[in-house]
């Protein structure tokens, strides 16, 4: 009998130090999350307000050298681009709707990127490809990005068929499939991208793959 009762105790004190062990790391784990959100909150702070400062001198002035300062300072990836002008929440004004910090301001720094017209072409394109080979569709300022991309593109087909051809495949299926993103994605390929195929086979074949894809 006194050894089966010492047994249970001894059960139950290893049983709580593996529970107590288990919440110190459950607690150790919350606080190196929220501190990681703090940094990135702090962060996405003080990259708005360098590209607030960057915009003042850009639309104030007419020399062109603060074209590439703006440049400089618009983000450089989709998660940069979606922290800054996006949202957290599936939805606006959803329950967990986090706007980010140039939210409501998102149109005039997007249209602010798409009218520059110093920035040498191959790194203005590469820009654009970087940050939407990762993206996928979001309402309001991702959904403005993602017009003004699309706009480029069409406009410049074989230029950007000329640098996506040097991506990886899963670079150019992520470019495309944000090219066809939306609530509403188009039926059918549009005409206009039809002659990809004859300037590159591999850039059309997983472009056709991303539509299907989206649809």
């Amino acid at each position: 009998m006194a050894k089966l009762l010492a047994t249970i105790v001894f059960c139950n004190l290893f049983l709580s130090c593996i529970s107590n062990t288990t919440q110190k790391g459950a607690n150790k784990s919350n606080v190196h999350e929220n501190q990681h959100i703090q940094e990135e909150q702090s962060d996405l702070k003080h990259k708005a307000e360098q590209l607030k400062k960057a915009y003042k001198r850009l639309s104030s002035s007419s020399f062109k050298m603060f074209e590439q300062q703006y440049f400089d300072s618009f983000p450089s990836s989709f998660v940069l681009l979606n922290g800054l002008f996006g949202y957290t929440d599936k939805e606006p004004m959803g329950a967990d709707f986090q706007p980010g910090p140039l939210y409501d301001e998102s149109l005039i720094y997007i249209e602010a990127f798409f009218k520059l017209e110093e920035i040498e072409k191959t790194m203005y394109y590469n820009r654009i490809i970087d940050i939407s080979s990762n993206g996928k569709w979001y309402a309001d300022g991702v959904s403005h990005f993602k017009h003004g991309m699309q706009a480029k593109l069409k406009a410049d087909i074989e230029s950007f068929c000329e640098l996506l051809k040097k991506r990886t495949d899963k670079e150019i299926k992520g470019f495309w499939f944000f090219y066809f993103d939306g609530p509403h994605p188009p039926k059918k390929m549009p005409a206009e991208l039809y002659e990809l195929k004859q300037k590159n086979q591999r850039v059309y074949r997983l472009m056709q793959e991303s539509f299907k894809e989206v649809l």
